[in-house]
């Protein structure tokens, strides 16, 4: 991580003072995703549980909002906070959760919420921002009786591109937020197609997000959850 980090301000030395948002920004907006899901957890020493097979659990539709800010000051970064839900619930069969064979009503929950640090690198018809992101991850992992919580802050690096059409209105764009540390990957990726036109903007796409957790807070767990994301938003 230290050298992801080294490697990003040295190219934020380099660029900032020649490539940097001309101008004060505010976006603020909110939409809604559809994750399917698939995967499966266990409870350290006990047997995988499988969110289709065990759990039944299906589609969802929850949703997003976020706020961000940006300006021209050379290497002060712009900042954006994003809040995303995640939850699914399901009925489970006779399966062992923390060490209890148990069954019933289950409750998969990782709600995120996202500080996230970045710099605009290029910033004409082709934008590119590098970044860091402090996600805060809230939920639990609940089987029957049997529940695990789970809360934790983890750093990820943030990345984003947009490739705007002029005279349009229309651009297109990616960013993805990643992390692996101590055995552990959260890979968060959306693409999108985006239209604004004055002060109001549309976007839509699909988004993955993969998590893979080694014996943290008492869990294992290798899910992905995606599915397409609708939404608008406000510039100013």
């Amino acid at each position: 991580m230290n050298k992801v980090v080294l490697s990003m301000a040295a190219a934020m030395s380099l660029v900032t003072s020649t490539a940097q948002a001309d101008f004060l920004g505010l976006y603020v907006g909110a939409g809604s995703w559809s994750h399917d899901p698939s995967g499966s957890f266990n409870s350290v020493g006990d047997a995988s549980i499988d969110l289709g097979s065990d759990l039944a659990l299906s589609d969802e539709s929850e949703t997003y909002s976020y706020i961000a800010f940006e300006h021209p000051v050379p290497l002060i970064p712009n900042i954006r906070f994003e809040s995303t839900g995640l939850t699914h619930e399901g009925n489970a069969g006779s399966v062992t959760f923390n060490g209890q064979t148990v069954s019933g009503a289950s409750v998969i929950s990782l709600d995120s919420t996202d500080t996230v640090l970045y710099w605009r690198l290029l910033d004409n018809w082709v934008n590119f921002d590098l970044g860091l992101n402090a996600r805060k991850l809230d939920g639990e992992f609940s089987v029957g009786a049997q529940t695990k919580p789970l809360s934790e802050t983890i750093p990820m690096v943030y990345v984003a591109a947009q490739f705007d059409m002029p005279f349009t209105g229309l651009s297109v764009g990616a960013d993805l937020n990643y992390s692996g540390l101590d055995g552990n990957t959260l890979e968060d990726l959306r693409i999108r197609a985006i239209y604004e036109m004055g002060v109001i903007g549309f976007e839509g796409g699909v988004r993955t997000t993969s998590i893979k957790l080694d014996d943290v807070d008492g869990v294992n767990a290798d899910l992905e959850f995606d599915g397409i994301f609708l939404g608008a938003f406000l510039h100013f």
